[in-house]
């Protein structure tokens, strides 16, 4: 009995021994742990280093591990050190310029820090300014070391190749001396997202400077202790789910430290803790339609960066990942391709923040990088003749090289919709002048942060404009709040209340706000054919003030919009209001008209209920135009929407507006043209299709047919055939003769006269 008690004892310190021989997260490593951390049975070669180092021979012990480990990260990294000379050559001449670029950039940093910098908030830099939350977070991702390092390929200029390590060695010392931010502060410098791009930064830096001889083992020491100080602290720290993208970059980087350094004991649980948590992710944070929840175009392209590099690096070393790494991967690819729009670009989704002020997303380099993974030719088609320099030094010189010969081929989708994300495409075609809208009316649920207050609204393009744009943003910017709103979107509002209400700063202070009270969208018909697109939603934006509202958007292809907004109040009158961005001239009260640099152009045009104001504001340059109905209970707006190619297609102030005809449709005229008479004070019509609004009667070919409440019908005939298509926002009865039958919005009913 006290023998087996031994045996269980010696195992049991075994196994205690085992778990303490890791990688830890409260210290920086010391040179006699890192040695003592390498798994000998990995290699021989490792167990000679640890040999030498226990016998004295220390230094020849450290210089040998990192010469293990620039030999090992030659097959390991995206790139090779060894062909670095040549593949910094090509680099050279695929993209002009780039030594000015890397110059500015890196420039940029030196200016602010020195090398051995401070890691406690606040400080002053070198320009005598204090550095708070904002500039910080930039500090901690270290955008700019990669041009530090390149730089010093460029100049040869030796202050540049020692920058980042002794930044690194700052670092170090100040986690060693308590003088760093924490997590918990808000501005943690281990923080996930800050942490794993800096070290993506940092591990880029690492693999440029090995291709120089007069980068010193014990910088490289350095580096090595610091990457795995912090992969030690990534790992800890990210035991459990967090949502967003924070995490997913954090776990990005700590699957690739464990990829490139796993010779180092307890490495492998880094790896997978890193894949169950990115996993989890793509499981839980990339919709089924390929988007990613946070309903944002920089978000989703941030995130393919995030579950790219794990993704390449374990195809370079041979690591199989579970299919789902594909699937998702191609879905997010996917869903882009359904949001682009004919001039190649994207429209701006609630927090897009690499532009502020734009108007449209440039998605060329990430539908490059889609195009070189998976071979996809429509990628292809938005993307430019070569891999973009971002990309270069991650994929391969076979797959830039297969890239510049792979064909490019025009998507053939028309309309489509992502319906988990809420978003719904309308579209006739791909040539720049084409048409094309979005409509948002979608909730992250998990994580509302980057939402704007911009529920049912809408962006259109045109003949090469954006008709109605939406804007980025800058989180640091004071009027992010308003740009994050409802007057800078082209939605509806009661009572100049707006969508985003109870505005929240974040903890850290680094400018980032949210909402936290957004509406809730409900679909209620999304129906596309070649003719035309019916989408309806609704929201509760508005349910405090009893005021239900509704959106109606009447895309027809031949080259317009009706959208149509309700309001209907339960108990008290209010003030409603439709909003459409752009620069507008006043034709008359009902009509406006905004023109582009090229000569084409937007009128809106209120069909229906003539709106008591009409007030132009702007922000930062940016215009809107707002209709106004006021102290009313219930109101619709009937606005037409017509984009002109130029000065001769326009619609003239002085035209007959119950009685337009564009392209091919007749408005108002009288609808026993095509056989059918009724009620409704606005319709159209053209070739055996007629759109009817408001109707409660109608008689076709002599049949009376009744409906149980005033809504708008869709209407085609089909030889002795009809068919009626409820497109109203809610359920109605048809009367028709002694049948009657129950329509939902979306659906139809085919009769033969």
């Amino acid at each position: 009995m006290t023998r087996i008690i031994c045996i269980f004892f010696i195992l049991f310190s075994l196994r205690l021994s085992a778990q303490e021989s890791k990688v830890p997260y409260d210290r920086i490593l010391g040179n006699d742990e890192i040695i003592e951390l390498l798994d000998v049975d990995a290699d021989a070669k490792l167990r000679r280093i640890q040999s030498d180092y226990q016998s004295g021979r220390k230094e020849k012990a450290l210089q040998a591990l990192t010469e293990y480990f620039k030999e090992k990260l030659s097959d390991r990294y995206f790139f090779s050190w060894k062909n670095f000379g040549q593949r910094f050559e090509m680099y050279n001449k695929m993209y002009s310029g780039r030594k000015e670029y890397h110059q500015k950039k890196a420039k940029q940093h030196l200016d602010l820090y020195p090398a051995k910098t401070h890691w406690k908030i606040p400080f002053t830099n070198l320009k005598g300014e204090q550095v708070s939350s904002y500039p910080y977070r930039h500090l901690t991702r270290q955008h700019k070391a990669g041009d530090i390092a390149l730089l010093f390929h460029y100049t040869e200029n030796e202050s540049y190749l020692h920058y980042i390590p002794k930044q690194a060695e700052s670092l170090n010392e100040a986690f060693e001396n308590k003088q760093f931010e924490t997590i918990e502060d808000g501005n943690g410098v281990y923080e996930a997202y800050r942490a794993g791009n800096r070290m993506y930064n940092w591990l880029f830096v690492h693999h440029c400077l090995l291709a120089s001889e007069k980068y010193s083992w014990n910088e490289q020491l350095t580096m090595i202790k610091t990457f795995l100080h912090t992969g030690a602290k990534l790992n800890v720290h990210n035991q459990k789910y967090k949502e967003g993208n924070h995490q997913t970059r954090g776990m990005s980087a700590l699957s690739m430290l464990a990829i490139l350094f796993r010779e180092f004991i307890g490495v492998d649980q880094w790896q997978q803790t890193a894949i169950a948590r990115l996993e989890e992710h793509l499981e839980k944070e990339i919709y089924p339609d390929g988007f990613q929840f946070e309903r944002s175009v920089h978000y989703h392209i941030d995130d393919i960066d995030n579950y790219f590099y794990p993704y390449q690096l374990a195809k370079i070393n041979g690591i199989e990942l579970n299919p789902i790494w594909d699937n998702r991967l191609k879905g997010m690819f996917n869903a882009m391709l359904q949001l682009a729009m004919p001039n190649k670009n994207l429209p701006v989704l609630q927090d897009d923040t690499k532009d502020p002020w734009a108007e449209v997303n440039k998605v060329g380099d990430i539908m490059a990088l889609g195009s070189a993974l998976f071979g996809d030719k429509n990628l292809k088609y938005f993307a430019g003749k070569k891999i973009p320099s971002k990309y270069y030094w991650l994929l391969s010189t076979e797959q830039v090289e297969k890239y510049k010969t792979a064909k490019a081929s025009k998507p053939k989708m028309s309309s489509t919709d992502l319906p988990y994300t809420g978003y719904y495409v309308m579209r006739n075609s791909w040539k720049e002048q084409n048409l094309y809208m979005v409509i948002s009316a979608g909730l992250s649920e998990e994580k509302p942060d980057h939402q704007h207050g911009d529920m049912l609204g809408v962006q259109a393009y045109a003949y090469g404009n954006m008709l109605l744009p939406n804007y980025q943003v800058r989180y640091y910017l004071n009027d992010l709040e308003e740009f994050k709103n409802s007057w800078t979107k082209s939605v509806a509002v009661v009572d100049s209340v707006l969508h985003g209400r109870e505005w929240k700063g974040n903890k850290g202070g680094s400018g980032f706000g949210k909402w936290g009270k957004l509406p809730t969208p409900k679909l209620i018909n999304w129906t596309t054919t070649d003719e035309m697109d019916i989408f309806i939603g609704s929201h509760d934006g508005y349910r405090d003030l009893n005021v239900d509202t509704y959106r109606q958007v009447f895309f027809i292809k031949d080259g317009f919009w009706i959208v149509r907004d309700h309001y209907k109040s339960k108990e008290d009158k209010h003030t409603y209001q439709q909003v459409w961005q752009g620069h507008y001239d006043a034709e008359n009260d009902i009509h406006v008209r905004s023109v582009f640099p090229n000569g084409a152009g937007l009128e809106i045009i209120q069909l229906g209920h003539r709106p008591d104001f009409l007030r132009k504001k702007s922000a930062r340059g940016k215009g809107r135009i707002v209709f106004e109905a006021e102290n009313q209970k219930n109101t619709s707006f009937t606005s037409l929407l017509y984009p002109f190619k130029d000065f001769e297609n326009r619609i003239h102030a002085n035209s007959k507006y119950d009685d337009l005809q564009l392209a091919g449709w007749h408005f108002f005229s009288k609808p026993e043209r095509q056989g059918i008479d009724c009620n409704c004070k606005t319709g159209l019509s053209k070739n055996g299709i007629t759109l009817l609004f408001d109707c409660s009667q109608l008689k076709i070919q002599n049949t009376e047919i009744l409906l149980s409440n005033p809504s708008d019908l869709l209407i085609k005939k089909n030889g002795v055939e009809w068919e009626i298509a409820n497109c109203g926002i809610s359920r109605i009865k048809l009367s028709i003769g002694d049948h009657a039958v129950e329509l939902l919005s979306g659906k139809s009913v085919r009769i033969e006269l």
